[in-house]
């Protein structure tokens, strides 16, 4: 690594980082930036959320009351850390959101085999 800060993002304090294969920004390169005063900035590469129609669906899921993304990733998916992939597949950017009105129907993806353009494009 050629800096703590960019071994910090990397290991991205431990959980969810680049280097975790569950993580949405698995394989996402670390870019540099400097400042006009000469500050160099290190930040992950821009990761632009793909279609729905990539994700293949396991099934519907009515939100019940009390409901949240990562405990439906946990219970369908197998691993809470895969939240990304329910948000993605049914174009929500905000996991919140999406779990917020009890009887709305969400796609819960299918969890085997992150398809290509899921991460990074």
């Amino acid at each position: 690594m050629s800096s703590a800060i960019q071994s910090l993002v990397l290991a991205a304090a431990g959980n969810g980082g680049p280097t975790n294969p569950n993580s949405r920004y698995y394989g996402a390169t670390v870019e540099s930036l400097v400042l006009p005063n000469g500050t160099m900035v290190q930040y992950l590469q821009r990761r632009i959320i793909p279609s729905a129609s990539i994700y293949k669906s396991l099934q519907n899921y009515t939100v019940a009351d009390g409901d949240r993304i990562d405990n439906l990733a946990a219970k369908y998916l197998g691993d809470p850390t895969l939240y990304w992939l329910i948000c993605d597949s049914n174009t929500s950017m905000d996991p919140d959101a999406l779990a917020a009105q009890p009887g709305s129907t969400i796609q819960i993806p299918l969890g085997s085999g992150i398809p290509a353009g899921a991460r990074n494009g």
